[in-house]
């Protein structure tokens, strides 16, 4: 099975319009100029090496970097911000958390239609890994969740445990 394929790359491309709005209502840019780099695309080394699915244009014509993962409604119970921590549990591969060089996050929450959020946050991923710096791998490991469908597993932390400093941006419903 394709990447395509799977449930998780449907869902992100339901939600794509939903991130799209809050990109630019956050950095004030139109959605053309938020530029995602897919497989095909000459900077997907920058999502395979540095964790950087895309840049946005600002008005002022500079670049920023981003991530951004919209969740289910069903998961949306949990409340928690999430980034992989090992790309495969079973051989310790280590995932984005090791080598993410994006300048934000957007993370969040799809609604129960699955094309709106119910929740997001941009954190500003600088002060926000650096604020992580100083916790040990055991305090990592033990928040740690796996995919049930992949071999990827989850550090989490609760939005509320997270200082509102490095919420660069937030809404909920």
């Amino acid at each position: 099975m394709s990447l395509e394929d799977t449930w998780q790359y449907k869902h992100s491309l339901k939600m794509r319009p939903a991130c799209d709005r809050v990109i630019g209502h956050v950095f004030n840019v139109p959605p053309e100029r938020i530029e995602r780099f897919n497989q095909d695309h000459p900077l997907s080394i920058l999502d395979t090496n540095f964790a950087i699915d895309m840049r946005i244009q600002l008005p002022n014509g500079s670049f920023l970097t981003g991530q951004e993962k919209a969740l289910t409604f069903p998961c949306y119970k949990y409340r928690t911000f999430t980034m992989e921590f090992y790309q495969n549990r079973n051989t310790k591969e280590l995932g984005e958390f090791f080598h993410i060089a994006s300048q934000f996050y957007l993370h969040g929450y799809a609604d129960e239609s699955g094309e709106h959020f119910v929740e997001w946050k941009v954190i500003n991923l600088l002060p926000f890994m650096a604020w992580l710096k100083d916790n040990t791998f055991k305090w990592f490991a033990d928040r740690i969740k796996s995919d049930t469908e992949s071999r990827a597993s989850f550090f989490y932390i609760l939005y509320d445990e997270i200082p509102k400093q490095y919420y660069f941006a937030e809404w909920r419903k």
